[in-house]
């Protein structure tokens, strides 16, 4: 597992994307980022060290509400910290989706973070969440193959993230073994008063929950 925070900057093609994207614009410790691949199925690109990270559809107006496990910054560590919400329809947001895959399921400590160009509106961590919204956000010419471990399984001792301050960056633990670990992170493609309308009926979704 490589520890050190080494701050990558991602590549310049990503960057040529423009503000009005949100993307990933650095990252650290077992972070890699990289082109969509072909398959995120279990076994199809495997590493011991490496946590894969990439951008996925850009700029999408959701047609239905859309269901998402975090949506605050805090420490998630165990479900009942979770604070899930829903993004609501006619929101454009951009998609993330960062993984891990050990050689031959042997287990493995990834710990790094990915930052972005705009701010976190929410995080899908569950299996059901993930199969769900393949189809309308993942990356164009990736497979998505289901798991029975896909997703998360939240504990102190396994794996956990963290969604920082000030909503740029995500910070993750994950232990993985047998299974994929994966989570999917949405972020709003511009600032400004869509923005905070957004991330503002999110929070208003939680606070009445």
């Amino acid at each position: 597992m490589r520890t050190t925070p080494t701050i990558v900057v991602a590549s310049a093609l990503a960057l040529a994307a423009g503000t009005s994207h949100a993307i990933i614009v650095a990252s650290g410790g077992s972070t890699a980022v990289i082109a969509p691949p072909a398959s995120t199925a279990l076994g199809a690109l495997e590493s011991n060290t490496d946590a894969w990270a990439f951008n996925e559809v850009q700029r999408f107006t959701l047609t239905t509400p859309l269901a998402v496990d975090a949506t605050t910054a805090g420490t998630y560590d165990r479900n009942a910290s979770l604070t899930p919400g829903i993004i609501p329809a006619g929101t454009m947001v951009n998609s993330h989706y960062i993984y891990s895959d050990p050689v031959g399921g042997a287990e493995s400590v990834y710990e790094g973070f990915v930052r972005f160009s705009q701010p976190i509106i929410g995080i899908i961590i569950f299996r059901a969440g993930l199969n769900g919204s393949d189809a309308i956000l993942g990356a164009a010419g990736t497979t998505y193959a289901d798991n029975t471990a896909r997703g998360l399984e939240l504990s102190a001792n396994a794996d956990r993230f963290v969604i920082t301050l000030s909503r740029f960056e995500v910070r993750y633990n994950f232990r993985t073994s047998g299974a994929t670990d994966d989570i999917r992170v949405l972020t709003i493609p511009a600032p400004g008063a869509a923005s905070l309308a957004a991330i503002g009926a999110i929070a208003i979704f939680c606070r009445r929950r």
